[in-house]
């Protein structure tokens, strides 16, 4: 013999246009999926035979079911789509914090002062949006020095302070950093600016704003920063997914550590950060604006209050405020002109 087809397979063909009488045979195929018949067939012609054959196997006409195949595509789509909420979840952050750690530094802060003039020009008020006096200047000095002393980031720090009523401060690529002054006019004292300043140093340091780009951009906007193609429409195309791109509440709560830590370093109270976060809860019953959304688009504002308080190394105890009088005053009047 040259084949041997079990009679509970035989299937029968169906002849497009007749078969005269005879019986076209052949064995249903292992996968389901594939044609009905298959790629063999026999042709019966004696009326005995095929009374014989058609008496013994009923099932000639039935058609495999495909069900069993259906729900193991479903699984193997379900185990895909497992797969794949778990690399948005754990794999996708670890990816970009190694990538970012590709990216040059020179290239990191390029992309930051694209974003940061993109910023300004939309945020800014007034002919002359990025406010600047002598004294202000020192001021912002004297704090960042206070904040940053004994700590090396992997780019320098660029303060700015940006004219406009938004009670705000953000941290673009490359170690570039702006409070906008609604901030200054509405802060209980320079701890609290101190406080949010450190906040998004945590931002600088752990490279969150490129981290959040090549979330967004993947590895096309990798290639470009790496490779240093930051000209024309990449540039424009990187610092608006830049500008779109969010923090996670995993860098916010890194940023929040970072703070706390520095805070401490600089003999400052952690609690002005949870000074600032109980506004920020107070806020959120209505349409939160400016840093406002920033912070409380993340709903742990109560634990991150906890948290706050719990780092705090003062415990009530005198400390040196992070400015003198004359550099807060200086600071909160320099965008006054």
């Amino acid at each position: 013999p040259v084949a041997h087809w079990a009679l509970a397979s035989l299937r029968r063909v169906r002849a497009p246009g007749g078969d005269g009488g005879a019986l076209s045979l052949t064995p249903e195929p292992d996968d389901a999926w594939g044609d009905a018949e298959g790629d063999e067939s026999l042709l019966i012609s004696d009326p005995e035979m095929i009374r014989a054959i058609e008496e013994v196997c009923a099932d000639l006409d039935r058609r495999p079911s495909r069900l069993p195949q259906l729900l193991r595509l479903l699984g193997w789509f379900a185990a895909a789509a497992a797969l794949a909420a778990a690399l948005a979840v754990w794999g996708l952050p670890w990816a970009t914090q190694r990538l970012a750690d590709l990216v040059p530094p020179a290239q990191e802060r390029k992309l930051g002062d694209a974003v940061m003039a993109r910023q300004i020009e939309a945020i800014g008020v007034g002919e002359r949006p990025v406010c600047s006096t002598p004294e202000g200047d020192q001021a912002l000095d004297r704090l960042s020095a206070r904040l940053l002393a004994g700590v090396r980031l992997h780019v320098p720090v660029t303060l700015q302070v940006i004219r406009s009523p938004e009670v705000n401060a953000f941290a673009a690529p490359g170690g570039r950093v702006a409070i906008l002054s609604g901030l200054l006019e509405t802060a209980s004292g320079p701890d609290q600016v101190a406080a949010v300043l450190a906040h998004e140093l945590g931002h600088v340091a752990h490279r969150d704003g490129l981290r959040a780009l090549l979330r967004q951009a993947g590895t096309q906007g990798l290639m470009t920063l790496f490779l240093g193609d930051l000209a024309g429409g990449s540039l424009a195309s990187l610092t608006q997914m830049a500008l779109d791109s969010s923090y996670s509440r995993e860098m916010e709560a890194e940023a929040d550590a970072f703070a706390h830590a520095m805070l401490t370093d600089a003999g400052l109270p952690t609690g002005a950060l949870a000074d600032f976060f109980r506004r920020l809860q107070q806020v959120q019953g209505a349409q939160a604006e400016g840093l406002a959304g920033h912070f409380a688009s993340h709903p742990d504002l109560g634990a991150r209050v906890e948290a706050a308080e719990a780092a705090d190394q003062l415990q009530g105890r005198p400390w040196r405020p992070a400015l003198e009088d004359a550099d807060w005053i200086a600071l909160k009047e320099i965008c006054a002109d």
